[in-house]
């Protein structure tokens, strides 16, 4: 698969849905072309990275978990099923171990998700000894418990890569936001801004996935989101300094909605291996929105537990799977025309 497939693959996953009113809207274009630049299709960019670094029996650790309580007290549907989605690709396209890490809060459901993706989520012990299968982990809150997480997590499992999907990371001043300015202080989030820090410190791969900029990744490009996102520069909270993140990352992807970016990623790496079926079907992300959804997770646009991301129904979900599929299949065919 060439690049100007996934050229194909990015502007897919990158359009817009938003509700006339509510949400920030005529954004996410800007912030892709501004991560993009000059360079390499984005999904291409993360895809190629994950292929060239990533080895059969390496950890791979893949963070989410969006929303807090009260209003989105077990989280919401966009990031487990991206996670999920990307775990699912490195496990059978690499052979690589997944670690998925999340919230207390939020672990029912991601590993309901990530079941219904096909990969039990096992003990430790059963973890070291057997392939087809992930690990879930809680990532605490606070800064002090998340550093200590962190060094943790990069000891014992000396990841190869290092993956954020819709995972909020805090601006300037140390204060976490939702994308209409809202804020929350890093005693009542995981702080896994850390771990990205300390990870690319160390020399591991890093991809940020998001769809606004206040997700972790997005501090590449933060003066953008400062001037696209309208409380990127100051939101309503006391901070005063904005929703853009200065959290980076390696890479970062930016999508239309989160888990459609991770879908694009692994779209990208099923391409660049050959083998479709390293994304998965339009069958299987019913079932993980569903499993998602059955755990407690909510749509995070109206919080309700409906079985839609940010305001999409799950029709559009598995559309965007099967448009996603269908690219990869035909770009590794070739037809002979013959006139």
């Amino acid at each position: 698969m060439d690049e100007l497939t996934c050229d194909s693959i990015d502007r897919i996953v990158s359009v817009e849905v938003r509700y006339g009113a509510g949400l920030p809207r005529g954004v996410i274009h800007r912030l892709h072309e501004a991560a993009r630049g000059t360079g390499k299709p984005l999904t291409w960019q993360a895809a190629d990275a994950l292929r060239s670094r990533v080895k059969a029996g390496d950890h791979v650790l893949v963070v989410t978990g969006a929303g807090s309580p009260p209003w989105l007290p077990q989280g919401e549907t966009d990031g487990p099923l991206g996670a999920a989605a990307i775990a699912r690709a490195i496990e059978i396209g690499l052979g690589a171990k997944p670690v998925l890490v999340t919230e207390e809060r939020n672990l029912g459901p991601l590993i309901a998700t990530v079941e219904a993706a096909g990969l039990a989520c096992v003990d430790n012990e059963t973890f070291v000894i057997r392939d087809g299968c992930a690990l879930a982990v809680a990532f605490p809150l606070g800064t002090e418990a998340g550093l200590a997480k962190t060094e943790a997590l990069l000891r014992e499992y000396a990841p190869a890569a290092v993956i954020f999907v819709e995972k909020g990371g805090p601006n300037s001043e140390g204060i976490f936001h939702s994308i209409l300015g809202t804020g929350r202080g890093p005693e009542m989030m995981a702080n896994a801004h850390l771990l990205a820090a300390q990870a690319q410190e160390a020399g591991v791969l890093t991809i940020g996935i998001g769809d606004g900029g206040n997700e972790i990744g997005f501090g590449r490009i933060a003066e953008t989101v400062r001037k696209l996102q309208p409380y990127g520069r100051k939101c309503q909270c006391p901070c005063g300094a904005g929703v853009a993140t200065v959290a980076d990352c390696d890479i970062l992807v930016v999508g239309g909605v989160s888990n459609w970016a991770a879908y694009g990623v692994a779209a990208a790496l099923a391409g660049l291996l050959r083998n479709p079926d390293v994304l998965h079907d339009s069958e299987t992300e019913r079932r993980m929105l569903e499993r998602c959804v059955e755990a407690g997770a909510m749509d995070g646009a109206i919080a309700r537990l409906v079985p839609m991301v940010d305001g999409t129904s799950a029709e559009f979900q598995t559309s965007m799977i099967a448009m996603l599929r269908e690219i990869v299949e035909v770009s590794l065919k070739t037809v002979q025309r013959g006139f």
